[in-house]
Parts: structure tokens; C-alpha cells; sequence
């Protein structure tokens, strides 16, 4: 590698160290948000593309439970936690590339105290958290690409990177703004490796490691285009300035706002003409970041969006910003470089401490809305207290079966992929109950699909549903007419330092009406990679 290792080696070790203790801690004292619990499904139900998103992510949920034998939150989040401490070294590699081990450094330094890299990503599992470790290997295959100067260096990096974009696509479709960057700075930059037949070859390999995504749409009707395209499609409804402000702020906060002043800066210089690192490197890097920066504020215009999209579009600012800081920092606390980088990791500190405290130990909800809705609008309990459900739960269930009211072999009734990921991952998964997903396809997302594996509500007979206070749903409504009647079993609530935060209402939903699910016709293409074991706790 590029990288002098006797000099950067501890450094960045000492960082992957520290980090990784501090993202294993905290994914151990926090619960799975909407997205994570949404994305264990993907897990339990493997193939080659979902609803949302390509499978990548659910198949690491796999790898790094174990084949689901361990499904705690640590284990889950697992692969986000390691694809943090590999990328580290990756950033610092691409950095070293750009300019020296210096800038590697630094670049690590601000990949570990950015919220997105260290915590939406480092943390949570999310796509993205799979990602960017095929995001940033394909960034220094594509640096060493432009770099190399014998043909069999050219070759084997452009072929390596079609493998990675590849890869990186199939975690998230965003992946493919990479082949669009490292294009646009070949037709500017470097128009002979046009005339390099391993370019095609790699672009080849790229689009045959993608083809599932289309093979698996034209089985199920082109559902991803339609449901993203719904999401970024500009409707003629005008400019909507509340959007666009949101996810610019969004951005700005996700990068961390000190990252942002030293973006600012170096591109300053950039705008100059001053030559801070290698020219190719830089241009190479915004061409990578600044279209999915730029197309996710433009959509904002007009859509509502989520400042995340652009997360990877960050990681070559972060690598240029680290050669700009290299050049200017001073051996002394009142240089502003300095002060900037030291606020960026103070900040990310602070939020590190300070998060799980607030989110573990506020008295109660930071909600106003009142019984029944009790906790609406609180955040933070979508990542807390959700383990106190499940035995309240499994007693009043359990009881109930005792007393001839419910069936054991009732299964549990969900309407929408959240609040219905919680409900699956923290209860019926546990419990080994059947989920059926009972509502539109747009509101269930996966759940539609698991339907071919956990069947239906038969005619005639009786269901669970939970609803909880913050995201309350009455089922006499939303089912109307699918049941006889609706039963409460019971209200659970939730405390927080001695403070109830929230209410899960217990509903029994009695006789059927008729045959309730909404089942796919294409099930699982991976389903021999599932056995039906799989399907519930082992």
C-alpha cells in the first residue's frame, strides 16, 4: 500500500480502537431504530432486491448474527460497527493517495467525527453502513487507476472498480453516481482510458452484478422504480423552500458543521487556483461528490427528502478538506484549521456522550401530546425502551391462552413497516408468532413479501396487534369491517427514569371476516437460502 505504515499504522489504530469501543457501547445501550428493525426482515427473508433497497444489507445482518442466532442489537448493527473501523483505514489509504500519510490521517480523523460516517453509519444498519466501505475501496481503486503508470496497473484497477461499484450499488442504488463521477472525469481529465476495452469491461462487470435489481423488478411489476421514483419525481406543485432548507441544514448537520467550515475553505482555495494536492486527485473527488450532493438538494426543491442520500457524496469533500488542512494546520491551538478539527471531534464527542444519556434517562417523554397519544412526536423512543414490552406481552398472552381467549398459533396483525418492525423484531420474531401483513402495498413494504412465508388470517379466526401510544392506530378503524370485533387485552407501559414515556395498546382482533394477508405472487428467488426455521427465532 501507498500508506507508510511505520509512521500512520498506530495513529490510525489508536482511532479504530477507541471508536469501536465507543460505537459498541453505545449500539448496546440504545434499541434498533425504524430503519434497523425494518432491515432485519431483509435478513430474514433473503432476495436479490426488496422493496427499498438491493439486499446487501440484509444478507451482513445474516453473516454477522450468526445465520440469525444472534439477533441482539450489538450483533445486528454488527456489520456498520466493522465497516467503521475497515473504512478508517480506507480513508486514510485514499488520503495518502491524494497527497501524504498526513492527510490520511486527518481524512480519518474527520470520517470519525462526522455523525453520518461515525454514527448514522458507523452505528446503525442501515445501506449505507454496507456502502461505503465498497464506496471509498472504489474511490482508491480509481485513484490508483489514474495514478498507475503501467498497463497492467490501469487495467487491474479499472477492473476492480467495476466490481466495487458494483458491489457498492447493490447495497444501495446511489452507488452508481460513482460510475457517473469517475465518467465525467474521464471524458474531461484522462479521454484515453476511452480507449481502454477493461473500462468496458468493467463497466460490464458493474451491470452484471446489478442485473438482479432489474430481473427481480420485472418479476414484481418495476415496484422499486416506482416507489423511489414517487419519492424524487419534481411534481408541479412549485418550489418547496421548507424542503430544501431542511435538507441543506440536514446536510450541514450530518456532516458536522466544523467539517463544513473546512469544505468551505479548502474549496475557497480551490476556486483560487491554489494547488493544495494533486490536481487529478481533487478533480476526480468532486466529481464523485458534488452530483449526488447537488441532485439531492435540487430534488429537495421540490420533494421532500432525507439529508442522508448525499452522505457519500461527503467522503471525497472529507478527503480534500484533510489535503487543504494538511497544508495550513500549525502546531498551535490558535490556528484556525486546527481549532476547526478539534471542534469537529469535540462536537462528535459530545454527541456521543450526551445522546445515550438523554435517550436512556429522560424523565419520561419530551412529548406534550396527551393520553391516548401519549410520547407522539418523541424520537427518541423509537431507539428506547422496547425491550419492556415482550414479557408484559408473553404473560398477558399466555394468559389469555390459558383462559381460552386467544389461540396460541394466533398470529400478530401488522398495517404498516413501521410501527410493524418493531413489533416483529421485539415480539413475534422472539415469540415465534407468525406476522401477516394486513393493508396496502405502499404502506407495508417487505412485510407484503413475508406474507408468502407466514400465510394469512383464516377466515374465522382471531389476531394480535400492538399499536403504541406514539404512533397510535385504532384498529377498529384501519380494519374496519375485516373483523367481528375489536377486544383491548390490555395497556403496557413504558418508563423511563420513573416516568411513563409511552403506552402499547394490546388489541384482540376476532373473527376474520374472510382470508386476510396481501400476498405477492414472486416469492423469495433466495428462499433456498432460508430455511423455514429461519423464519423464526432458533
Amino acid at each position: 500500500m501507498a500508506l507508510e505504515q511505520d509512521t500512520v499504522k498506530y495513529p490510525i489504530a489508536a482511532l479504530v480502537v477507541v471508536f469501536t469501543i465507543i460505537r459498541l457501547l453505545i449500539a448496546s445501550l440504545i434499541n434498533l431504530g425504524n430503519d434497523e428493525v425494518y432491515y432485519f426482515t431483509y435478513a430474514v427473508l433473503p432476495d436479490w432486491n426488496h422493496f427499498d433497497h438491493p439486499p446487501l444489507v440484509g444478507i451482513f445482518i445474516r453473516l454477522f448474527t450468526f445465520n440469525l442466532h444472534s439477533n441482539s442489537e450489538v450483533f445486528v448493527r454488527m456489520p456498520g460497527i466493522v465497516a467503521a473501523a475497515v473504512n478508517t483505514w480506507l480513508i486514510a489509504y485514499c488520503g495518502s493517495l491524494v497527497k501524504n500519510r498526513n492527510t490520511g490521517i486527518i481524512a480519518a480523523v474527520l470520517y470519525n467525527s462526522s455523525v453520518y460516517t461515525s454514527i448514522l453509519s458507523g452505528i446503525f444498519i442501515l445501506p449505507d453502513s454496507v456502502q461505503l466501505t465498497f464506496w471509498l475501496a472504489a474511490l482508491y481503486a480509481m485513484l490508483r487507476c489514474i495514478k498507475a503508470t503501467g498497463l497492467a496497473g490501469i487495467r487491474r484497477y479499472l477492473l476492480l472498480t467495476g466490481l466495487l461499484i458494483g458491489l457498492a450499488t447493490m447495497s444501495k442504488v446511489h452507488g452508481v453516481f460513482l460510475w457517473a463521477g469517475f465518467l465525467g472525469f474521464i471524458a474531461v481529465d484522462h479521454r484515453g482510458l476511452f480507449k481502454s476495452p477493461y473500462l468496458y469491461v468493467s463497466l460490464a462487470i458493474t451491470a452484471l452484478l446489478v442485473s438482479p435489481i432489474l430481473f427481480w423488478n420485472i418479476g414484481n411489476d418495476f415496484i422499486t422504480w416506482r416507489f423511489h421514483s414517487e419519492r424524487v419525481t419534481v411534481t408541479g406543485a412549485g418550489i418547496n423552500l421548507k424542503s430544501f432548507f431542511g435538507t441543506t441544514i440536514g446536510q450541514i448537520l450530518y456532516a458536522n458543521p466544523f467539517q463544513v467550515a473546512i469544505f468551505i475553505l479548502a474549496g475557497r482555495e480551490l476556486v483560487r487556483k491554489k494547488v493544495f494536492a494533486d490536481a487529478a486527485s481533487v478533480a476526480l473527488l468532486l466529481w464523485c461528490s458534488l452530483p449526488i450532493i447537488g441532485c439531492t438538494m435540487l430534488v429537495s426543491l421540490f420533494r421532500d427528502t432525507l439529508p442522508h442520500w448525499s452522505g457519500p457524496g461527503f467522503i471525497g469533500l472529507m478527503l480534500i478538506g484533510a489535503a487543504w488542512a494538511d497544508g495550513v494546520i500549525l502546531p498551535t491551538i490558535s490556528n484556525l484549521p486546527r481549532k476547526l478539527l478539534i471542534g469537529s471531534v469535540g462536537l462528535i464527542l459530545f454527541v456521543f456522550t450526551v445522546g445515550p444519556i438523554l435517550i436512556r434517562c429522560y424523565p419520561g417523554t419530551m412529548s406534550s401530546a396527551p393520553f391516548p397519544r401519549t410520547g407522539a412526536g418523541d424520537a427518541t423512543l423509537d431507539i428506547t425502551g422496547w425491550e419492556q414490552l415482550l414479557p408484559a406481552f408473553e404473560k398477558l398472552r399466555n394468559d389469555d391462552v390459558a383462559n381460552g381467549r386467544m389461540q396460541r398459533n394466533a398470529p400478530m396483525v401488522v398495517h404498516k413497516w413501521f410501527p410493524g418492525s418493531h413489533i416483529y423484531y421485539h415480539v413475534a420474531y422472539p415469540l415465534g408468532m407468525r406476522t401477516v401483513g394486513v393493508g396496502k402495498l405502499e404502506d407495508l413494504h417487505q412485510f407484503a413479501w413475508l406474507n408468502a412465508i407466514y400465510g394469512q388470517v383464516a377466515a374465522g379466526s382471531d389476531a394480535w396487534y400492538i399499536t403504541p401510544s406514539n404512533n397510535f392506530t385504532d384498529p377498529a378503524v384501519q380494519f374496519a369491517g375485516q373483523f367481528e370485533r375489536f377486544e383491548k387485552a390490555g395497556t403496557i407501559t413504558q418508563r423511563r427514569n420513573g416516568h411513563a414515556a409511552r403506552h402499547w395498546y394490546i388489541y384482540r382482533l376476532k373473527n376474520a371476516q374472510q382470508n386476510l394477508n396481501n400476498p405477492i405472487s414472486h416469492p423469495s428467488s433466495l428462499s433456498s437460502l432460508s430455511s423455514p426455521s429461519s423464519y423464526f427465532p432458533n
